[in-house]
């Protein structure tokens, strides 16, 4: 080896060497500063939220459009369509999708909205008078009980003390502060959400020429072999990441719509606002129909205790129909993961990012578990050894070091 080649040798290595320290120290500080790094992440969002929500539109997006432009409009040209007329469908299938996608937001806006505030609105009305009768029940089962009656003294004092101390003031004073805040959350979701669906209509008409040149980088960056990998491994993620989605998002629509037709039947209160409800919480995996349902059930009981208790049983029937055939027949093996790393992948995503994390915790995941085990069936069978976990039971590995402890006489 020349010197130069020995210079260059020693170069790689030492700006190997200098990664593996920046990474090691920039992970130590991800893990014991995690508050300051997720403050940063979140005002990144804050920042970047109208080009995430554009980017989000349009991966939702993608498949239908892939629909009108590989099986709609191609019938409308005879033969293999020119250059020209790829360029007309693609125009025509993503105008087709947007157009879809505008309806669906604007029937939400139109429809369900208005209802899911008149049921508010009434909620607000009746509550007041439901806690009235409570009260007056209260009383008069304090006149007949006397300890029972000492609790409610006692608490009563508590809620003086705490009146006297000035905490009311603050709770309201905080309580405002929230709503304020919640205003404005509302009105710069608005906003970042007009400019995402513009951002969606560019990024799905130029998807194609983005791939090209992402794929061309990959190619100039790396060997034939490192991008066939890195595209193996994207391509996988994408298919876990959207069956999980697209299969989630379609498992709720009819939850919501089978809750919705439930609670006309057995003509329970509120039936925009509690359907909208459990459609949205059963987007999270395992603990979302609890999420929903528990304030729900709530919610039925103040107004009707008789219909609270029905509203429970079905709500249950329901989400066991879900879990055992509905749930099951659209995302099949999608995650390819056990209940107990879904429980897992949603607490800690759950942790770490709130409901988003809760969501997405468990295709991540799955996408992590995926490849883990991939990597550890390969290092299994250049050992020439099982790939199946069945062959690795506790009681084969003790019987076979208690046959090696035993005489030779005795084997």
């Amino acid at each position: 080896m020349s010197q130069n080649d020995s210079l260059k040798e020693f170069r790689r290595k030492g700006i190997i060497a200098f990664l593996v320290v920046a990474a090691s120290v920039l992970f130590f500080f991800a893990i014991y500063r995690f508050d300051i790094v997720k403050l940063g992440l979140s005002e990144i969002f804050g920042v970047l939220q109208p080009i995430i929500y554009g980017f989000v539109i349009a991966y939702l997006l993608n498949p239908l459009v892939d629909i009108f432009n590989n099986k709609v409009f191609p019938k409308m040209f005879k033969g293999k369509p020119s250059d020209k007329q790829k360029k007309i469908s693609n125009v025509l299938s993503v105008f087709c999708s947007m157009l879809i996608f505008t309806v669906i937001i604007t029937g939400i806006f139109v429809l369900i909205i208005p209802a899911v505030a008149d049921s508010v609105k009434d909620l607000a009305d009746t509550v007041p008078k439901k806690a009235n009768a409570f009260v007056d029940w209260s009383n008069g089962l304090l006149t007949k009980n006397k300890a029972i009656k000492v609790a409610a003294q006692n608490v009563s004092k508590y809620c003086v003390e705490w009146l006297q101390n000035g905490k009311l003031e603050t709770y309201i004073a905080k309580s405002a502060d929230y709503v304020l805040f919640g205003v404005i959350g509302v009105v710069n979701f608005i906003k970042n959400f007009a400019v995402g669906y513009l951002i969606s209509i560019y990024v799905l008409y130029n998807k194609k020429r983005f791939g090209n040149k992402s794929r061309k980088i990959l190619c100039a960056t790396f060997n034939k072999d490192k991008v066939d990998r890195i595209l193996f491994v994207l391509h996988k993620s994408n298919s876990v990441f959207s069956g999980f989605i697209y299969g989630k998002i379609l498992d709720s629509l009819i939850i919501g719509v089978l809750c919705f037709i439930g609670l006309l039947i057995f003509n329970m209160p509120y039936p925009v606002l509690i359907a909208a409800i459990i459609c949205i919480t059963n987007v999270i995996p395992v603990f979302g129909p609890y999420i929903g349902g528990i304030p729900c059930a709530l919610l039925i009981f103040l107004t009707d205790p008789i219909k609270g208790v029905y509203f429970s049983i079905f709500i249950i029937l329901l989400q066991m129909l879900d879990g055992n055939l509905i749930g099951p027949k659209i995302l099949g093996g999608t995650t390819g993961i056990e209940t107990f790393w879904v429980i897992v992948a949603i607490i800690v995503g759950g942790g770490l990012f709130g409901v988003l994390g809760m969501l997405l915790g468990v295709p991540i995941f799955a996408i992590i578990y995926y490849f883990a085990s991939m990597t550890f069936n390969k290092m299994l069978k250049k050992k020439k050894m099982s790939t199946d976990s069945n062959d690795y039971r506790a009681e084969k590995f003790v019987n076979s070091l208690e046959n090696e402890d035993k005489p030779d006489e005795e084997k």
